[in-house]
């Protein structure tokens, strides 16, 4: 996130950095011990043979935990052009041991927008621009972690501002005017309690 609000560790325990080469192409979640929730548009087809998942850290610059990747699972119906149904798994050759700073996010299990009041989304930069969200500027990618609130809004002023909207996608406002972290996660908790749940994520071109 370009313009976003620096995280302090442990903040954000969920968040990964996939990376290739030693450098951040991707955020990503942590759902259990072995698999990564991300966007498939990351990738292609096949899973490649440098790719590294870092957790544990706000920094990718600095040393952190890496993790290997043993599969990768591209939703069937994904499609590159629309980037309909833009989701993806990795499986990791070994588990994550969790901590403070490494803990897994927890799966919605309901679908009301309007129980959705505090979102967030953090990352390190951007691919492209981000498909779910309304407005994003061009800022420089910050190399430390960083967040910024979210709104999500309603279907129908998604379809005014973007027509060819595809189903299955949200769109939210910014309280800032982050440049976003494609494969990322839009996080939300709910009334007052601080159990955050991952309602989205963020999918570029």
């Amino acid at each position: 996130i370009g313009t976003g609000t620096d995280v302090e560790p442990g903040e954000f325990p969920w968040l990964v950095s996939i990376q290739s080469h030693g450098k951040h192409i991707c955020g990503g979640t942590i759902i259990s011990a072995l698999w990564i929730l991300t966007a498939a548009h990351c990738f292609a087809d096949e899973l490649p043979p440098d790719l590294t998942v870092a957790v544990g850290g706000v920094d990718p610059s600095l040393p952190l935990e890496e993790h290997n990747p043993d599969s990768l699972i591209l939703h069937e119906e994904f499609n590159r052009t629309s980037l309909q149904n833009d989701i993806a798994l990795i499986l990791l050759s070994n588990p994550i041991e969790f901590s403070m700073e490494k803990s897994p996010i927890c799966l919605p299990f309901v679908c009301d927008m309007d129980r959705w009041q505090h979102c967030w989304a953090a990352g390190w930069e951007s691919t492209g621009a981000a498909l779910l969200i309304l407005l994003f500027s061009f800022a420089a990618a910050s190399h430390v972690l960083q967040k910024t609130r979210m709104k999500l809004i309603c279907r129908e002023k998604c379809l005014e501002q973007i027509p060819h909207l595809v189903g299955g996608m949200i769109s939210v406002t910014f309280l800032l005017l982050p440049q976003v972290d494609s494969g990322g996660p839009l996080v939300c908790s709910y009334w007052d309690t601080m159990k955050w749940f991952q309602v989205g994520i963020i999918s570029g071109g």
